[in-house]
């Protein structure tokens, strides 16, 4: 959920006459929403604060003049970009003329990609505290102009590395330093080889990579200013974890419909998505849209099926859960209304974001000092931008800028939901910054496949502190719960998107028919297969596929539920062993492929193990809420 501006996170120019895998990257790397974005199953965290006028907002906002003293400033930063790509553009055609060559293009490359990220920023972090102004639309287009220009010239640039044969390739690699500083980005790039097109092909792809985006785009403008409602995000949220049923019942049809009422468009949309990457993944030869989007973080496919399989053979500990639900609640059945609100009353209903931080210390101090001095700067160097405002956008995540801070935008609360948020968003932001201190830059992009454990293993810690230091039984209880549905919200529910994703990704491949109806009932199918007996599938629920935003990110929302299971390992670990091995494994970055570097830190992926801890946990935790309530 920058450098890593969107985005997972990953290579800036990654093969970037590979379109597709360019716009998943790309989207990633400078829409970083999406990359470490908090998981809140969609539930946005952005209820208004009371008592605005206590809060000091000039010590809970971004100082985004760390960056740019102005926008004549950023201007002129992109004017002087865009006459500096020259020196790059020098390279083409001789990059591979010697180590010499090759390695002063990257030292240049390198320093433009920062730049670049650093402008790409600057915008983002603007536009997203201005939702409403155009002003960073335009100079979000302008940058766009700039980045095609610029990406041209590395996809010459990658090119000529591609051409290279093996034995010659293999020499340039046997240079220690070329190796040590740029190894991983010239994997990537060979590692697309057999995946590549005649030259005219490329191109051809290269620049339809703009009009493959539109169906996110289209969504997103949907989403953030043409739905209408008559709640917003924070009122929603607020009426649908409200005790009386009615109010919660009323707010999801309101929301719901607003969806249904435009279902055919959204289907569309979503459709055009699928299409685009079975047309991209055909076209260059992937066995699958699947396959092509894994192979970008060198992920076999047998962890994707694996994680769907095994979740679906243990879905009993979740039925339990709706179970249980439905009993404390006293309901006649469980709707998806009757999904988040409370099951046991709420302790610590008023969690100022100073008591916040001082829960954060507490519950993150096994991971060591090093990691504390990291959070404190984060609180105190206004790396975080916190409170909801009618100008800035929902949810929350993370976005890193290689040579700066971190920068996290939050809509705090003051409930524990927002301050598990902020766990989860420093676990992205603390694992930014130990990477870009001990790895350079194109070793520093750690994968969104880590960045979930990362966040996950905070929020881990979080619920395991709260239980254990409970004050009494009904504490004790309410903190189980969330601990509960952070494991529902992140493994389970996210398993189920990867199989509604993979599901409809084959039927287009296929050649199956496809419209609203179909998504429709195979999202139906899958609530009422992974929330039991007890749950209710009524006919609005079906179309909760389309509030899916992480859809237009394709293959990406598996990343949570794995995240989930190796965080929950890792927390584990933690508690038991102390908190070295992790942190090395921060400070690993992207200088290997996700799956080793978990694997480099007793974390094997490539297992079952990991689920199936998680999953018994969770089902502890079932259990042990039983008994509470039953009291």
């Amino acid at each position: 959920m920058n450098k890593k501006l969107v985005k997972l996170i990953i290579p800036l120019c990654i093969f970037i006459l590979f379109a597709v895998i360019l716009l998943q990257k790309a989207n990633n790397r400078y829409n970083k929403t999406e990359v470490i974005e908090a998981m809140v199953n969609n539930e946005e965290e952005n209820d208004k604060i009371d008592n605005k006028s206590k809060i000091d907002y000039s010590q809970t906002s971004w100082n985004l003049q760390n960056l740019y003293k102005s926008e004549d400033e950023w201007n002129n930063e992109l004017k002087k970009f865009t006459s500096d790509t020259r020196e790059l553009k020098n390279y083409v055609g001789k990059v591979t003329k010697s180590k010499t060559h090759l390695s002063f293009a990257l030292d240049i490359k390198e320093k433009l990609d920062i730049r670049l990220d650093k402008l790409y920023g600057y915008v983002k972090l603007n536009q997203d505290i201005n939702k409403n102004s155009y002003k960073y639309i335009d100079m979000k287009e302008k940058i766009n102009r700039v980045y095609k220009e610029y990406s041209n010239i590395c996809s010459n640039l990658e090119l000529e590395i591609l051409k290279l044969s093996d034995k010659e390739y293999n020499k340039f690699m046997d240079d220690k330093k070329l190796n040590k500083n740029y190894g991983m980005y010239l994997k990537e790039i060979r590692r697309s080889k057999d995946y590549y097109l005649d030259e005219n092909s490329e191109r051809l792809l290269s620049n339809t990579s703009s009009i493959s985006s539109l169906p996110g785009q289209v969504y997103e403008l949907f989403k953030n200013m043409d739905k209408k409602t008559n709640f917003n995000s924070a009122e929603y949220k607020t009426a649908l974890e409200s005790s009386d049923r009615n109010e919660r019942k009323s707010a999801y049809q309101n929301e719901f419909i607003a969806y249904n009422d435009n279902i055919n468009t959204l289907s569309g949309l979503l459709i055009g998505q699928v299409k685009k990457n079975v047309f991209y993944s055909s076209e260059r030869g992937y066995k699958s849209s699947l396959d092509m989007y894994l192979k970008s973080d060198d992920i076999d496919e047998k962890v994707y099926n694996k994680l769907i399989n095994t979740v679906n053979d243990n879905l009993g500990s979740l039925h339990k859960y709706v179970s249980l639900r439905k009993k404390v609640l006293n309901l006649d059945k469980v709707y998806y209304y009757d999904m988040f609100t409370p099951m046991v009353e709420v302790v610590d209903d008023n969690l100022t974001y100073d008591k916040a931080q001082g829960i954060i210390y507490a519950a993150l101090s096994p991971l060591g000092k090093e990691y504390g001095d990291v959070i404190y700067k984060a609180f105190n160097e206004k790396w975080i931008d916190a409170f909801a405002n009618d100008n800035k956008v929902s949810g929350a995540y993370c976005l890193s800028i290689y040579g700066n801070h971190p920068y996290v935008l939050l809509n705090y609360n003051n409930s524990l939901g927002s301050v598990s948020t902020l766990a989860h968003e420093l676990g992205h932001a603390v694992y930014e910054y130990m990477s870009s201190k001990n790895q350079n830059y194109f070793n520093s992009n750690p994968s969104i496949f880590t960045h979930e454990v990362a966040s996950t293993t905070n929020e881990a810690l979080l619920y395991e502190m709260l239980i254990k230091n409970a004050e009494n039984d009904q504490q004790k209880s309410y903190y189980i719960t969330q601990y509960l549905d952070l494991i529902k919200d992140t493994l389970y529910v996210q398993t189920m998107y990867a199989e509604f994703e993979k599901t409809i990704h084959e039927l287009v491949e296929n050649n199956k028919s496809i419209n609203a109806l179909v998504l429709d009932d195979i999202w139906g199918q899958l609530l009422t297969k992974y929330y039991g007996k007890d749950y209710e599938l009524d006919q609005l629920a079906k179309v909760g596929w389309s509030r899916i935003p992480h859809f237009y990110n394709s293959f990406y929302v598996y990343k949570y539920a794995t995240g989930c299971s190796a965080g929950v390992s890792f927390a584990e670990d933690i508690l038991k062993n102390g908190s070295d091995n992790y942190i090395n494994f921060l400070k690993k970055g992207g200088s290997d492929y996700p799956i080793q570097v978990l694997k480099d830190a007793g974390v094997n992926l490539t297992s079952t193990k990991p689920i199936e801890d998680t999953i018994n946990k969770f089902d502890s935790l079932v259990k042990e809420l039983d008994q509470l309530v039953g009291k």
